[in-house]
């Protein structure tokens, strides 16, 4: 279907972006009345890609001023010195450093750049879920609805640590590019540069979507110019190839990089570990504790990553939209009626295919969530374990029906036509999210696990740890499949007001208010740390104590190994910009856990302390005695002390060491 006439486009547009941008701040709140202070969820992962951030800010700004050493050592991070590539341990986020650039640059605060490129996520996600589905509906409301449906789904607020996951706004807008593309008679080299660019930037900006997300992409393109009829033409696949060279071209030098790290060795993960973030059949009735209506609720399976419910109203809109695709021309405009021609046989026998074919798809989908089937029925025993032969049996009966009943013909093309590309990726999505050995309520089930052909066959995949992050094209592909089902309510005064009811109570499951900002998790072993953290320029006098040495220093901070004091080493090297011993990521280089081991006990074992810290390369070090429970921090000063280390700056229990 067409988009909507020329002229009114761009102020609905804007008047979404508006919708979004304040339910975003509404259902973050109190998150952007401390923008410049305080950070979105908590102060883990978040300070993480903060500090990535701000690498990130500061090898551009180099590169923008002439520096262009810094392309060659673009990926040589300040942490777990002397690691070399240590930006590759984690996402780079580069398309997120771009966004926040001037931010940073003229405030010096990395925090602000933070939370507004977290706030950005939810409204570019709604945007271009607007507009991608205007494009295919022609209803503004029901685009709108579309867009709160991706913006907030409830997917993104178990994920709030993790902006890298968040940040799946670019996914519409390939979509969208690629839909004028085909669809539009005007302007369609800019559309499909548009989307090209979009998918860049989807790709760079998560590894796991650069995996996941290009396939479903490069299949929509197809699907178009399927449905479009436009694949028997040169000149469409000379563009659509051009432009998947070029997409190539800007993202194969990000992943060079990664591709080193992995000839050193890591980054591999084990079949167990990809196994263990999978998600299980019953993460999809497990809700995130946050959300205010389910969270308690809805716990059928709680694992980590697998609290993937998406949420009843998305469920019940998308619903509508697939049913809606099947039914009369009075439900759902694309469909075709039925033609008055007779089928194959008499009509009894098709609606005994049917039902022959949906039974048999039913009982695979209960045999998925029980494992298996024992019911004894006198002296039959109906026994059913074997998804793949139901799952056979079904396609089989299918085929037959259609074969012989033209009107289910025509109701199958038309839905196919229309969304059945929707419904189809939502399908493969949630099956690949199962991993490559799926499991319900924690066991195995017989079912094929195409995600395990994935993980042996494609490079990359085995990098990736958590096949659940593809929840977020699941929840993309609900957003399309909604926004056919909004579209149905439009029709009627009584369905728009039932419709602006389901917003509302969207809004209600899928958010948590007041949202949770600088949360920080007490710690047992050691002094749990403010919890806050503070822009470089009111960082602790330390740092800018160790701002003023040598620029050849080397710098390590006790603890060591702890990930919250890790993490705040890490954020606080942008104010002294010297190499940095510490580190956390995604991976940690092999030398950082004997590091770890021989600097746990440092007054116990002395010259084991003192012999790790000369093998590590640090001239200086950033001693927290505060951190330390009872008198373990004054024993580590004396230790230092004895072994002639010499104190250039302390403040409180803040001290730094020049190293012998």
């Amino acid at each position: 279907m067409a988009g909507p006439e020329p002229g009114r486009g761009a102020p609905r547009a804007a008047h979404a972006f508006a919708i979004y941008l304040l339910l975003s701040i509404a259902t973050t709140w109190p998150l952007a009345r401390g923008l410049a202070r305080d950070v979105a969820w908590d102060l883990g992962d978040p300070l993480l890609n903060i500090w990535i951030l701000t690498w990130d800010v500061e090898q551009i700004q180099r590169l923008l001023t002439g520096d262009l050493s810094r392309l060659r050592d673009f990926f040589d991070a300040r942490i777990f010195h002397p690691a070399p590539l240590a930006l590759a341990y984690s996402d780079h986020l580069v398309p997120q450093a771009l966004q926040v650039l001037p931010v940073i640059l003229l405030t010096g605060n990395p925090i602000l750049g933070y939370n507004l490129l977290f706030l950005s996520t939810f409204v570019l996600s709604g945007l271009g879920m607007y507009l991608l589905v205007r494009e295919l509906t022609g209803s503004a409301v029901a685009a709108l609805v579309a867009g709160l449906l991706f913006a907030f789904a409830p997917y993104r607020l178990a994920q709030s640590s993790h902006v890298q996951v968040l940040s799946s706004q670019w996914m519409p807008f390939v979509f969208y590019g690629l839909a004028r593309y085909v669809r539009s008679s005007g302007s369609r080299s800019l559309a499909l540069a548009g989307a090209a660019l979009a998918l860049v930037a989807q790709a760079l900006s998560s590894g796991y979507y650069l995996l996941y997300f290009t396939p479903f992409a490069i299949a929509f393109a197809v699907w178009e110019l399927t449905r479009q009829r436009l694949w028997r033409g040169a000149r469409v696949w000379i563009a659509i190839v051009g432009a998947g060279l070029c997409v190539a071209v800007l993202v194969v030098p990000f992943l060079l990089p990664y591709a080193a790290v992995r000839a050193q060795g890591l980054g591999t993960r084990s079949l167990t570990e990809v196994s263990r973030f999978s998600a299980d059949v019953y993460s999809y009735a497990t809700a995130f504790p946050e959300q205010r209506i389910w969270g308690s609720l809805v716990q059928a399976m709680p694992k980590p990553e697998g609290e993937l419910f998406p949420g009843l109203v998305p469920l019940l809109l998308a619903a509508i939209g697939i049913l809606g695709g099947f039914a009369s021309p009075l439900f759902a405009r694309s469909a075709e009626p039925a033609p008055r021609t007779s089928g194959i046989g008499p009509r009894w026998f098709t609606r005994l295919l049917a039902a022959a074919a949906i039974g048999h798809a039913c009982a695979a989908a209960l045999t998925l969530m029980l494992r298996r089937i024992n019911v004894g029925l006198g002296p039959v025993a109906l026994r059913m374990s074997n998804i793949n032969q139901l799952l056979l049996r079904a396609a089989i009966l299918l085929g037959l029906w259609l074969l012989v009943s033209p009107a289910a013909r025509a109701r199958l093309r038309a839905f196919m036509r229309d969304r059945g590309f929707f419904g189809l990726a939502l399908v493969t999505a949630v099956w690949l999210s199962l991993g490559p050995s799926p499991q319900s309520l924690g066991r195995p089930v017989e079912i094929a696990a195409p995600y395990r052909i994935l993980l042996e066959s494609v490079p990359g995949y085995d990098g990736l740890r958590v096949p659940a992050r593809l929840a977020m094209i699941v929840a993309f592909m609900l957003s399309v499949l909604g926004g056919y089902g909004a579209a149905v309510f439009t029709r009627t005064r009584t369905g728009r007001r039932a419709l602006i009811a389901l917003v509302a109570f969207f809004l209600l499951e899928a958010t948590q208010v007041p949202f949770v900002v600088n949360g920080i998790t007490p710690l047992r072993d050691f002094t749990t740390p403010e919890a806050r953290i503070y822009r470089p320029a009111r960082a602790p006098a330390v740092y800018h104590a160790m701002a003023r040495e040598p620029g050849n220093t080397v710098v390590i901070e006790l603890p060591l190994g702890q990930p919250d004091y890790d993490l705040r080493a890490m954020y606080y090297s942008a104010v002294h910009r010297r190499p940095l011993v510490n580190g956390y990521s995604g991976l940690f280089p092999p030398h950082y856990a004997r590091l770890q081991t021989a600097l746990a006990d440092v007054p116990r074992y002395p010259q084991l302390a003192l012999d790790a810290l000369r093998a590590s390369g640090a001239t200086h070090a950033i001693l927290h005695e505060g951190a330390y429970v009872g008198v373990e921090g004054g024993a580590i000063t004396a230790v230092l002390r004895g072994a002639g280390a010499v104190e250039l700056f302390r403040d409180g229990s803040d001290i730094l060491f020049r190293l012998p």
